[in-house]
């Protein structure tokens, strides 16, 4: 089986791929992939972001040690980049995040609208905030914690995903 993809380029195989197991397949073409042929499946996560949720790979030999050289966060981050100019008009249109004029409420939702966005395109979307705002992190952590607090946020989970 594996000699059919030897002979397809990367648009070939994404289509077969994806025809076969759906989801959104993307080659990896990378002179330091730790791997001659290779493609990943990236699906929506809960917030929003890609996240890979099937890995093919094609060598002469696959060990443990070359299976987990392969970079998954960034390779999460940069398909996630590659969506983010539309992401980035959305965060470009919210308004301004400041508390001026706004009651608790507003700002908390607000707060929420913000976070939602910058998730969907960066790993630590507090941070984000917090540099766009330009306020320190631990500020905009305790706005998240507030619009959690009030339901516009879901609860936060425990530890890295």
């Amino acid at each position: 089986m594996a000699d059919q993809w030897q002979d397809m380029d990367e648009g070939e195989i994404e289509a077969a791929l994806t025809s076969s197991f759906g989801g959104m397949w993307r080659s990896w073409v990378s002179e330091k992939a730790p791997f001659k042929r290779a493609a990943a499946q990236f699906t929506e996560g809960k917030d929003g972001r890609l996240v890979m949720s099937g890995l093919l790979v094609l060598d002469d030999a696959i060990t443990t040690d070359r299976l987990k050289s392969v970079p998954v966060r960034a390779l999460e981050n940069s398909w996630n980049l590659t969506k983010s100019e539309a992401a980035r008009e959305e965060i470009r249109g919210l308004p301004k995040l400041e508390r001026a004029g706004r009651t608790p409420e507003a700002f908390a939702q607000l707060v929420a609208e913000h976070y939602k966005a910058w998730a969907a395109i960066v790993p630590h979307p507090v941070a984000a905030m917090a540099a766009d705002a330009g306020v320190k992190p631990p500020t905009v952590h305790g706005w998240v914690r507030e619009a959690r607090l009030r339901g516009f946020l879901p609860p936060a989970s425990r530890g890295k995903g």
